[in-house]
């Protein structure tokens, strides 16, 4: 049964995209899954990390985008998606297979203005305005739920703002990573989005819902080591889901974001961050996912 992870935070800049790819990477080398990552981020940064420039370049102009895809098959679920889907992405080699075992679903910065085309035709049918953006959602969560034919793990890569496409991917998601930065912008976002997640409306009624119960957990990304990172830590943990794997900044992570043409091995891609990717990966992928109140 295929399994929908998607990667979310109301916050830009907070490592989104390279956790995204991060994940692909681990999922196809460590669990032998096939992975499709979904870009909905219209900075298409997880397009960039996965075919770099001139590939996301020729998606793009060959119409091979998760906006052409979106815009065609709005009205035609049933079509052939593959063609949409570009094979083998990634410098990473993965055992038993010469290319990768990752697939990817271009980004495009195309996607808000598509987005917005299709809510005015449908709009056209004399329904309600709160009728017609759930039909859009509705319609395009099934055209993203329409790839677990063919992967076990498809990854949605989240923006940070409110689009049908990123609510339709909270809403389908079966888990939900919310990376963030240990600062006080971040609190805030973090509170947001799991209102989303979660489907209440207030604090009080998130508060309600059970820590082992909640679809996403937070994930403390870019640490420095300062003193205030603990404590601002300790306090999101005492209102959310916290994993218990850290990730510090690294060189190889900064790395990491950039395409290279030749494959290697997982050890050689990221280097010292290994040891991080691997409990991140078991965390998330291997079933023993620890929530706790505590940093």
């Amino acid at each position: 049964m295929t399994r929908f992870l998607a990667v979310s935070n109301r916050k830009g800049g907070v490592g989104k995209s390279t956790i995204s790819v991060m994940l692909a990477h681990a999922a196809a080398a460590w669990g032998r899954q096939r992975v499709l990552l979904m870009d909905l981020d219209t900075q298409c940064n997880a397009s960039l990390m996965l075919l770099g420039g001139e590939g996301w370049e020729k998606a793009s102009r060959s119409g091979q985008t998760i906006a052409d895809y979106f815009y065609d098959r709005f009205d035609n679920v049933a079509g052939d998606e593959s063609v949409y889907i570009v094979n083998n992405v990634g410098d990473v080699a993965h055992p038993r297979t010469a290319p990768g075992r990752v697939s990817l679903l271009p980004g495009s910065q195309q996607l808000e203005d598509v987005q917005g085309e299709l809510y005015l035709k449908q709009s056209k049918k004399d329904l309600h305005a709160d009728a017609v953006a759930l039909l859009v959602r509705s319609r395009m969560k099934r055209l993203m739920r329409h790839f677990g034919m063919d992967y076990d793990l498809v990854i949605l890569d989240c923006p940070p703002g409110l689009s049908f496409a990123a609510h339709a991917a909270l809403d389908m998601a079966d888990q939900i990573v919310v990376p963030f930065r240990p600062d006080f912008v971040s609190q805030f976002a973090l509170d947001r989005v799991a209102l989303l997640i979660e489907r209440v409306e207030n604090a009080q009624q998130l508060a309600s819902i059970p820590f082992a119960e909640r679809r996403y957990a937070c994930l403390p990304n870019c640490l420095t080591g300062a003193g205030h990172e603990r404590l601002l830590i300790e306090q999101i943990a005492l209102d959310h889901p916290l994993m218990t794997t850290r990730l510090p900044v690294l060189d190889s992570i900064a790395r990491a974001f950039d395409w290279d043409e030749r494959k290697k091995t997982m050890e050689q891609k990221y280097a010292e961050a290994l040891a991080h990717l691997r409990k991140l990966h078991t965390e998330v992928f291997a079933g023993t996912q620890r929530r706790s109140k505590s940093a």
